[in-house]
């Protein structure tokens, strides 16, 4: 009878370590990580800009962006390939969008229809 139970709180224990690794987790593990800035636009204009900038990602949905000479906290998830950042800047939120795919990180901070959205390019290293 000891064996039994023995095996049966294997199995649970088992089985609750396998359940607490999600499909979440796991694409949060894959995209954290140093991502370093390609090249940034406003969009509209048809010149890239060239400026140092990058961006730390933690597995739990944190991490830092370096950015005009200063850092920024931020949070991010990922759907997908759907890519979502937040981040506050002199008490503002700014919310960037876009998509991650192959180690490249394609963002806007607002809306990619506006001339005052500037799109991000990273990748990852």
């Amino acid at each position: 009878m000891k064996k039994a139970w023995f095996l049966v709180l294997t199995f649970l224990m088992v089985f609750s370590l396998v359940a607490c690794s999600s499909p979440e987790k796991e694409a949060a593990k894959a995209a954290a990580g140093t991502y370093k800035g390609v090249h940034l636009k406003p969009v509209g204009d048809s010149e890239w800009v060239t400026e140092t900038f990058s961006l730390e990602l933690n597995a739990n949905g944190t991490g830092t962006h370096n950015r005009d000479e200063m850092s920024f906290k931020v949070t991010w998830t990922l759907d997908g390939d759907k890519f979502t950042m937040n981040e506050t800047f002199i008490g503002d939120p700014i919310v960037y969008t876009g998509t991650l795919k192959d180690g490249k990180l394609d963002l806007f901070n607002g809306d990619p229809t506006n001339l005052f959205t500037y799109e991000y390019v990273y990748e990852k290293q």
